[in-house]
């Protein structure tokens, strides 16, 4: 076990609730590391305990299962991390002269690149933050900054394969991705209704050809925006996964809720403005599917 939060309790026994403070017999610092295994808890509401070998309590939500290896070194991670998460980061060319060594040692493990923004603006720096991420051995992959309208070519078809017309000629002069391709859907400064704001997705989609769409689709937005862009009964989550970008106070990988049409969330952008060696005001991802990687 390692622990995740700043600061975990050490308890005598499992506590009636995690506000009592009666059998707390000292605190350990994030990064601390021990041997323990899982005791049952009546309580469901509590989550999961573990107990080391002298018999100390700690709560399950502060603590990373390693299964034999350091999963992340990096500090100030959320709560209730699932066992098999994999910690990653996304950039473009906003992100300036990056501490890869200093990502490398955190236990970065991925890295998502903003290829183009709409069509005929590439992001000056994709090819570059591509080599260097696979120069550290990090796993890869491509997000397009979409603009949902008419405006290149008149209907929402022909604008939707433009832009994705425009997506694939950059992939075609970057190295292969590791990873699904995105679809970056933030943009509020579009005049379509809900309907078709969904065909302009569908339609986007269907424009990916082979090999790019051969590690999958994904979307990445907000869930307020996707609520309020898409129709209720869109169905795009049965095919599509979804990468959401929320970021709490207190992160908790246990509260973090998808939109109408996603059970659930593939990668989790918890944070926009972390930092890491030298590198400031970075996208800090959880991803936990692992039939992403």
């Amino acid at each position: 076990m390692q622990v995740s939060v700043k600061k975990l309790n050490r308890r005598s026994g499992v506590p009636a609730n995690l506000s009592d403070k009666t059998n707390i017999i000292g605190t350990v610092q994030q990064g601390f590391r021990f041997e323990g295994e899982e005791v049952s808890v009546t309580n469901s509401a509590l989550g999961k305990w573990y107990k080391d070998s002298a018999g100390s309590f700690y709560w399950g939500g502060g603590l990373i299962i390693l299964a034999g290896k350091v999963i992340s070194n990096f500090r100030d991670l959320p709560v209730n991390l699932p066992s098999n998460f994999k910690f990653g980061i996304d950039i473009s060319h906003h992100n300036d002269k990056l501490d890869w060594q200093a990502i490398k040692n955190a236990g970065c493990e991925f890295v998502y690149i903003k290829t183009s923004d709409g069509v005929n603006t590439p992001d000056i720096k994709a090819l570059i933050n591509a080599q260097n991420a696979l120069r550290n051995n990090f796993k890869i992959g491509y997000y397009h900054f979409c603009h949902a309208d008419m405006k290149s070519g008149g209907t929402i078809q022909k604008d939707a394969e433009a832009e994705a017309n425009d997506y694939m000629t950059r992939m075609n002069n970057l190295p292969p991705a590791d990873l699904p391709l995105v679809l970056d859907l933030e943009d509020d400064n579009t005049p379509l209704t809900s309907n078709q704001y969904k065909d302009w997705v569908e339609f986007f989609i269907a424009a990916i050809k082979p090999p790019f769409n051969q590690k999958g689709i994904m979307i990445y937005s907000r869930t307020e925006f996707l609520n309020r862009r898409l129709p209720t009964g869109h169905g795009l989550g049965k095919n599509i996964k979804l990468w959401i970008s929320r970021y709490p106070t207190h992160p908790d990988a246990n509260n973090v809720p998808s939109p109408i049409g996603w059970d659930d969330w593939s990668i989790w952008q918890y944070k926009d403005t972390g930092i890491i060696g030298t590198s400031g005001h970075l996208d800090l991802n959880i991803m936990k599917d692992s039939s992403l990687f």
